[in-house]
């Protein structure tokens, strides 16, 4: 098989498992109480350690969505988020139940770290907020790992994270 045949079949399947338009994972596959260690969600594949799923039941006013994922208390648990398929961060919803929580989320490529930012509630009382994607905005990442803060520091939970595909630089002639 000829390069260009090549790079045309791996081309075809990237873009039959490219992103339609944005994907809300909101963590609706388990019920409460521990994370299971691994789930598939929207095409994605999930992966957990130390962390909690909280239902309607527990997960504040449900306006985004009926789950909520966070660290188990007194550990630091993360949530990774996986596709073979490159893709991009878009947003995050977080919910400050007490302090001013933070989260740090991970976009990697490969091996590679691609970016790192830091979210952190206004304040005690904030409930939710959606923290757009700052240094991650429009990068190819395969692999996104978020560690959402359960500490001294505050209570944080994860509710919903908005994944796109990652922005194309114009074609040049």
């Amino acid at each position: 098989m000829t390069a260009r045949y090549t790079g045309a079949a791996l081309l075809c399947l990237w873009s039959a498992q490219a992103i339609a338009g944005p994907v809300s994972i909101g963590f609706e596959g388990p019920g409460d109480g521990a994370a299971p260690p691994e789930w598939a969600e929207d095409g994605f594949r999930i992966v957990t350690r130390d962390a909690m799923i909280s239902g309607p039941g527990k997960s504040g006013d449900g306006t985004d969505g009926p789950n909520e994922i966070e660290a188990a208390m007194g550990r630091r648990g993360a949530v990774a988020i996986l596709r073979a398929a490159p893709f991009a961060l878009v947003s995050l919803d977080w919910q400050s139940e007490s302090g001013a929580p933070g989260i740090i989320v991970e976009g990697y490529l490969g091996p590679h770290l691609v970016a790192r930012e830091r979210h952190v509630a206004p304040g005690p009382e904030t409930g939710f907020v959606t923290f757009g994607a700052g240094a991650l905005a429009g990068q190819a990442i395969d692999r996104l790992v978020l560690y959402p803060q359960r500490n001294g520091a505050g209570l944080g939970a994860l509710d919903r994270v908005v994944l796109d595909a990652p922005f194309e630089p114009p074609e040049t002639s």
